[in-house]
């Protein structure tokens, strides 16, 4: 069952809590189930103050499930909102007055390893659903022509995806010096020649390029988890990617990935790992994820404006908005942990 069919128990001081129907997961060994916390605190100032969160994706699926959401008192107005009414799951919360504006909203989630045998893929159909067809808007001419040469000497779809995927590993680079995940402007990258960036740049010239060339794509944005030396798990913001074939629906690749290993291992293509790493990440990822959502230029509850990506945390206190991309403008920390042992799953 959908966790969108799920209870929701009011409890004392507003706090509510959200538990899905019961249920046996396939193999209790091929999930990771995690505990993740954001700890947040406002500023002062202004009258009242606003609070929109990024969310697991509550869309399960077979690799991903989102097994409810709580947090702490302290908000005036708390609620939760999840597709398919809202573009992205999202926590929202309102403080009035001046009042300590802190909270922390914590989700369990669930994650597998997804794996896509694409060497079983034989082409029947090119026929792309009516849902899927908002995917194939590419930016731009110069994104056109440039998939329309990536990809001359492919036929099928999975072809192109694959001549895709390799070209912009080929010749893109990781660029530390920009900020955040990067701007995801595939067109201004190709525009001006410099292929350097972060995940979110990286991803987005696959994903245009990708429509540009008649396959469906689009980004999948959300946190990589990594266990630090002292043990704990340190997170980052990550964008990968998914293509769409008739055939078998989204398919996963990580072109990004590959140059953030480059980087941090201070290594290059000639490594044999990395190799490596490049021929399994097209139809794989890997379970150190939580996907937020596939969202780009939205609007959140109660917001009359876009966010250009929504993994970051916004708020706005009085009549200031501010981004949570900016760690500088208020102050929040994101917290992971393994859950072991805990006994009955539930679906």
């Amino acid at each position: 069952m959908n966790r969108r069919d799920f209870i929701k128990l009011a409890a004392s001081g507003g706090t509510l809590f959200a538990l899905p129907a019961w249920g046996y997961y396939d193999e209790i060994a091929s999930w990771k189930t995690y505990r993740l916390n954001y700890h947040v605190s406002l500023p002062e100032g202004g009258k009242s103050a606003k609070l929109w969160l990024p969310i697991p994706d509550s869309n399960d699926t077979l690799y991903q499930r989102n097994m409810g959401s709580v947090w702490s008192e302290g908000a005036a107005t708390a609620s939760l909102y999840d597709p398919p009414k809202n573009p992205a799951a999202t926590f929202f919360g309102e403080w009035h007055g001046s009042s300590p504006r802190r909270i922390t909203v914590g989700t369990m989630i669930k994650t597998a390893e997804r794996r896509v045998a694409l060497s079983g893929i034989r082409p029947h159909s090119e026929k792309i659903p009516p849902a899927i067809r908002a995917y194939l808007a590419a930016d731009g001419e110069i994104v056109r022509k440039t998939a329309i040469q990536v990809t001359k000497h492919a036929n099928s779809p999975l072809e192109k995806a694959h001549a895709v995927y390799d070209w912009v590993v080929d010749n893109t680079h990781y660029d530390p010096a920009v900020k955040g995940c990067g701007k995801g402007d595939a067109e201004a990258m190709l525009a001006s020649g410099n292929l350097g960036g972060k995940s979110l740049d990286i991803v987005s010239l696959f994903v245009n390029l990708c429509r540009g060339a008649g396959v469906p794509a689009r980004g999948a944005y959300g946190l990589l988890l990594n266990e630090s030396t002292d043990g704990k798990i340190a997170t980052s913001h990550h964008a990968r990617a998914e293509f769409y074939l008739s055939e078998t629906g989204w398919i996963p690749a990580d072109p990004a990935e590959i140059h953030r290993a480059i980087f941090e291992e201070k290594t290059s293509f000639a490594d044999s790992k990395i190799a490596e790493l490049k021929t399994q990440l097209f139809g794989y990822w890997k379970p150190n994820w939580i996907g937020l959502n596939h969202e780009r230029n939205i609007f959140l509850p109660f917001l009359d404006t876009r966010v250009p990506l929504f993994i970051y945390p916004y708020a706005q206190v009085g009549s200031e908005f501010l981004n949570g991309s900016d760690p500088s403008r208020f102050s929040y920390r994101i917290e992971v942990n393994e859950m072991v042992g805990t006994g009955i799953h539930f679906s």
